[in-house]
């Protein structure tokens, strides 16, 4: 702490999640990029996968469609999510991003389910007897081969791009982004071993027809479980769960160092949205000192937790309430 602590210290820490508007330019420049190589790249899987027959990498084009709507509520988003409490939000707008990733994880499940599904039908077709023909050497096949190979390392590098700005800036929106395409380059893997595979078996007289559709399982299997880890992070963060119990006694551990505070209980944390984390506590004092004093204890209190380096990354305290209670 400083020596010359003053209340106008904590009036100048802002609560909400505002954002210069160099950091806004930031966050459109890179998601514009992040807009323009998933279409480039859902023309070409979507193209490919038509073309050469793959159902893998048809699937794949749909979880890239998926990718390009997270970039677009990321675009029209955050202008929302980040902008200040006001008469009627009076804790912000936060939870608007949240809203908006839980619809995200609940389209993924959706596709995961209807891909799936479908690949589960096509593998009864050789129950019937209604073997699909396999996928041959053709230019299409190379073709659809090499769309799968350049998606792997699009996405990597976008998203390794779009993870070093997002934590420069400590945008939870950007580094969610970022996964997203971490993930859309993982499961571009499948297409790749699905076709490869098949290709290479049909130039020496081998039908793996099942490959296909096996590799559309793997994709929906990975959209699901997508889908769940989002799901249930953005369902947590709308029912008002608490923070883990390692960000829980980092904050305890700051205010128990705090000068005047004898002793901290009745910490609670909830997320008001992505990484943003707010505070209610109640810090036992001195009660031989005069209100003012107490006062400035917590607001010290409260300095502290708003200025909190807290290891996870793209979390922080934006909010904090704190009642004084005196020691007779």
């Amino acid at each position: 702490m400083r020596g010359s602590f003053r209340f106008d210290d904590v009036l100048s820490l802002s609560g909400e999640a505002t954002l210069d508007q160099t950091a806004v330019r930031d966050i459109y420049r890179v998601t514009w990029a992040g807009v323009i190589g998933n279409i480039i790249l859902i023309l070409a899987k979507a193209g490919g996968g038509w073309w050469s027959g793959s159902g893998t990498l048809l699937a794949d084009a749909i979880h890239s469609l998926s990718d390009l709507a997270t970039d677009a509520i990321v675009l029209v988003g955050v202008r929302y999510w980040a902008a200040p409490a006001d008469e009627h939000h009076q804790y912000g707008h936060r939870k608007i991003e949240t809203m908006a990733t839980l619809t995200i994880g609940l389209f993924l499940a959706l596709v995961g389910l209807v891909l799936g599904w479908r690949a589960v039908l096509s593998l009864s077709l050789v129950v019937k007897g209604d073997v699909a023909n396999p996928l041959a050497a053709t230019l299409a096949t190379w073709v659809a081969l090499i769309v799968s190979l350049a998606s792997i390392i699009t996405k990597e590098i976008l998203y390794r791009w779009t993870m070093s700005r997002g934590l420069t800036l400590g945008s939870p929106a950007l580094l969610a982004n970022a996964w997203h395409h971490r993930f859309d380059a993982l499961s571009s893997i499948p297409p790749v071993i699905t076709i490869g595979v098949g290709v290479v078996g049909a130039s020496l007289g081998h039908n793996f027809w099942y490959l296909d559709p096996v590799g559309t399982v793997v994709v929906a299997v990975m959209l699901l479980a997508a889908a769940w880890e989002i799901s249930c992070s953005t369902l947590a963060t709308l029912l008002d769960a608490s923070a883990d119990h390692k960000l829980c006694a980092v904050i305890h551990a700051a205010v128990a160092e705090t000068s005047g505070v004898l002793a901290v209980h009745k910490l609670r944390t909830r997320f008001l949205g992505s990484g943003a984390v707010e505070v209610n506590l109640h810090i036992l004092v001195d009660g031989q000192i005069t209100v003012t004093a107490g006062h400035l204890i917590a607001a010290q209190v409260k300095y502290r937790l708003l200025s909190l380096t807290i290891p996870e990354v793209g979390v922080r305290v934006v909010d904090v309430l704190v009642h004084v209670e005196p020691r007779s």
